[in-house]
């Protein structure tokens, strides 16, 4: 059954009444032909019963209205349907009781049919109408029924009735398309319409209404389309030529305005080519045309912000720098932009944008001008302000954008923003020179801890310009392999060498010797560190298989591991393979680690170390002591070494407090059954305490320096003992 269709509004009602009107045109003219046929129908059944002449016309006429006749008889219970053919002895029936009939009825339709049955049955109804679904054959086909009571018993119950049947599968799929492109038409966003080969508006839909603002249909039926054009119109030779055109034009609607729209026409042809009609769509452009429009404008402009863009602000620093006019520069840079891109999604990465603008406005405008220089850097320009006045309002800046928090589901994240100022002349004296300072002012806010203005000091771009340097250098040096790794050893308590400490060492041909903590830090934030820690895994192997070719017995060594390295997904089977490609047991290498792994997340941490764990690897915890929640790891996850950080060592035997800390912290980790092993063993002075505290091994300056590996395999030949 064709299912009804609702409509949410008396909007959308209004927009398919015509239709249904039309619709309910057709149903009547075919009621009034079935009326007929009816008549008809029953006038041969009476003259049936007095001629078999009469009942051949009654089955010609019923073959020729592809109509069956069907009878049942209470006293049997039995349905009969004959359906007929242009010849007798092609005539089929089917035959069968009322239950084995309602058992071929589809679900859906059984509750209707036995509701009509029963009224015709026990009621005061002589007539049945009904229609449903039957499977006679393989399938399900409509099938419409109607009949009348002929005979009814003495307490009024239906002995006999008849009636015909007919196949409106057809019909009912037919109407099925109708009401479904029907309502496509309608709900249609884009304006659409039906016009006559003559470019007669026939039929239209609601969007097209509104596209021309008119109030009702009415108004828009039997125009003439190309006369709703101001410009280009429907090319009817093209037309004729291409079955379909395409073309903008622009249309005056009725308050008045003017609309861009793109017009797309096709011609259709009916069945048999007998006629023909147009279907148009069309679609507004106006936007589009007034976003070209406004090209111009966009070229110094942000579309986004509304802010001026990087060509507009170039022309007005030029011209300060031209007219040797004072002012300050503020280079402002947000801080966890990309953050809130990524957790909130860069919708609400927009609207962050346009809210800094406004506050960028509210804030400079009445002194200077902004601009958004690119992503989300903006610039201010302020003639006529001191750097000390801009700092002040920068902090009045950053903490507007911090008023913001944006809620997700997993975090609450704020945007905040580092800012550079520059002044000129006194700190450039042309444009580049000028931004370039702005922007290492920028660079030292964020180095100090982002959320903060910083003025430009003498000396600071060349210290970001040297940074650079070092920066690339260090990339060249990694990428070639050039680095130094050094060994240093760990000793028991009678001074016998038990394992040693790979440590990476740079001596640059630009720089001279930089020290690790300095080139570390770069390293981890430019991505560097993973590769030196292959590297120093790489080393690693070497050493030991060196030491166990020449003496026989190597010692375990240990190296460490970045936080970025120990959270790749990759580092665990990459260890692994650098130890099997050197034929070095997983088990001389001890991987030292931070707390600061943790930090980022402790989750994927946890499963790295385990599956290093898994790869026969031991796993130590440096740097113990100098963070505020080593503890929390310790329980959490058993490591097999922790080493003591040189800063619970130093003073131990000067200062009670810290000899009592010290002597704890061994207690504790010692009852966890966890190898110890203390840093920064600079003085004879810390052997006692380590003796009374039963240090396993200990590391530092007093034993050796760390040094390169062939002078410690040649220091350790000699002097076995330390």
């Amino acid at each position: 059954m064709a299912q009804d269709t609702s409509y949410d509004s008396a909007e959308h009602k209004a927009r398919t009444e015509v239709m249904e009107r039309r619709l309910k045109r057709e149903r009547r003219a075919r009621e009034q032909a079935e009326q007929l046929l009816r008549e008809k129908t029953q006038s041969l059944y009476e003259a049936l019963k007095e001629s078999q002449g009469a009942q051949k016309d009654l089955e010609l006429a019923l073959w020729a209205s592809q109509e069956s006749f069907w009878s049942w008889k209470a006293d049997t219970d039995v349905m009969e349907i004959r359906s007929f053919s242009l010849h007798s002895e092609s005539e089929s029936t089917w035959s069968g009781t009322l239950i084995q009939m309602m058992e071929r009825v589809h679900e859906d339709d059984l509750d209707g049919l036995q509701f009509h049955w029963t009224m015709a049955l026990h009621g005061n109804r002589d007539r049945i109408e009904f229609s449903f679904r039957l499977r006679l054959t393989r399938e399900y086909q409509w099938v419409r029924l109607r009949g009348r009571v002929l005979k009814r018993g003495q307490t009024d119950e239906a002995l006999h009735i008849v009636g015909t049947t007919k196949d409106i599968t057809a019909q009912r799929q037919a109407e099925q398309s109708f009401h479904l492109m029907a309502s496509a038409f309608a709900s249609s966003r884009e304006p659409m319409l039906v016009l006559s080969p003559q470019l007669v508006i026939t039929e239209c839909n609601e969007a097209f209404i509104q596209l021309l603002g008119a109030s009702v249909k009415e108004q828009c039926i039997g125009m003439d389309f190309n006369q709703i054009f101001l410009a280009e119109k429907v090319d009817e030779a093209v037309l004729a030529t291409n079955k379909q055109a395409r073309f903008e034009s622009s249309i005056k609607v009725q308050n008045g305005k003017v609309k861009s729209v793109d017009v797309s026409i096709a011609l259709f042809e009916t069945y048999q080519q007998t006629s023909s009609y147009l279907i148009a769509t069309m679609r507004d452009i106006t936007d589009r045309k007034r976003n070209e429009a406004k090209l111009r404008q966009l070229a110094l402009n942000d579309e986004l912000t509304g802010l001026s863009n990087r060509n507009a602000l170039r022309e007005s620093i030029s011209q300060l720098v031209k007219n040797k006019q004072q002012f300050t520069l503020a280079f402002i840079d947000l801080d966890g932009f990309k953050a809130i891109n990524d957790a909130a999604g860069h919708e609400q990465g927009d609207a962050e944008l346009k809210r800094v603008g406004t506050v960028l406005m509210n804030l400079f405008e009445p002194i200077g001008s902004v601009g958004r220089w690119g992503g989300d850097e903006f610039i201010a320009v302020l003639p006529r302000q001191k750097v000390e006045n801009v700092a002040e309002k920068s902090t009045q800046l950053i903490q507007k954008i911090e008023e913001n928090v944006i809620r997700t589901q997993s975090s609450q994240l704020r945007l905040s923003a580092s800012i550079g100022i520059a002044e000129f002349p006194e700190h450039g004296d042309n444009i580049e020179s000028l931004i370039q300072c702005a922007d290492a002012a920028m660079y030292r806010a964020k180095e100090l801890g982002k959320g903060q203005a910083f003025i430009y000091e003498a000396g600071l771009y060349e210290s970001m310009t040297r940074q650079v340097s070092m920066v690339n250098d260090l990339r060249r040096t990694v990428e070639n392999h050039l680095l130094d790794f050094y060994i240093q050893g760990k000793y028991d308590l009678r001074g016998e060498l038990k394992g040693g400490e790979v440590l990476c060492r740079w001596i640059s041909g630009l720089h001279g010797v930089v020290s690790p903590a300095i080139f570390i830090p770069i390293a981890e934030e430019h991505k560097l560190d993973g590769e030196i820690g292959l590297q120093a895994l790489e080393a690693a192997c070497d050493y030991i298989s060196i030491m166990e070719s020449q003496q026989g017995e190597a010692i375990p060594l240990s190296v460490n591991v970045s936080a970025n390295q120990i959270l790749d997904p990759h580092f665990p089977e990459q260890a692994a393979s650098i130890c099997e490609s050197n034929h070095v047991s997983p088990e001389y290498i001890e991987l030292e680690l931070t707390e600061s792994v943790f930090l980022k997340d402790e989750k994927a941490a946890f499963r790295a170390l385990n599956r290093l764990r898994g790869y026969g690897f031991r796993l130590s915890l440096d740097d113990f002591g100098c963070g505020f929640s080593s503890l929390s790891y310790l329980r959490s996850f058993q490591f097999e070494v922790v080493k003591v950080d040189k800063s619970l060592v130093q003073g131990i035997h000067q200062d009670s407090k810290a000899n009592a800390l010290f002597m704890g912290l061994v207690a504790m980790l010692r009852s966890l059954k966890i190898d110890i092993v203390a840093e920064g063993i600079e003085l004879e002075s810390y052997l006692p305490f380590m003796e009374q505290a039963e240090i396993q091994l200990m590391q530092g300056f007093y034993f050796d320096k760390p040094m390169p590996y062939d002078q410690f395999l040649a220091r350790h030949t000699t002097e076995p003992n330390r």
